[in-house]
């Protein structure tokens, strides 16, 4: 049984959906385009912001310099955001999401470097709308689309 589950597991992570497949899980999550750009922006300007007003881990050591970096990035594109005028609200889960993200990925990770090179991908693996995907891949986007609509001021 335990060889059964991590057959199933790496498909799960690594058979590509067809086209037909995709385009039945967006229509069923009402996934549009758009807004899947709209978010694939979103993720590349924090994951740019981050990046590159990280100080480094000489000079950001407490898990309070973390939190404070990570609150300003957030914040700012979210002002950023506003002042586009696409409305994203001050969504706690959206918050939550990305700090516990980018806590684990990224400030805790001691080879930055190689970091940086996955976090760039970030938003295209996420919501590359045309980029074929796995079920593992379609369920973080339906799961992180879900967060960020809730975050879009109506």
């Amino acid at each position: 049984m335990d060889r059964m589950n991590t057959i199933e597991f790496l498909r799960y992570i690594g058979t590509p959906l067809t086209k037909d497949e995709m385009m039945l899980l967006y229509k069923a999550n009402n996934i549009k385009y758009d807004r899947c750009e709209l978010y694939r922006d979103f993720i590349a300007t924090l994951n740019l912001l981050i990046v590159d007003t990280y100080l480094g881990d000489d000079v950001m050591m407490s898990d309070s310099d973390v939190k404070k970096h990570f609150l300003w990035c957030y914040n700012k594109v979210m002002e950023n955001f506003n002042n586009e005028g696409i409305p994203f609200s001050k969504s706690e889960d959206l918050r939550v999401y990305f700090f516990d993200f980018y806590n684990d990925v990224f400030y805790k990770e001691e080879t930055k470097d190689y970091v940086i090179d996955r976090l760039n991908n970030l938003s295209d693996i996420c919501f590359n709308y045309k980029r074929v995907k796995s079920r593992s891949d379609m369920d973080l986007l339906i799961e992180l689309y879900k967060i960020f609509d809730k975050s879009l001021s109506k």
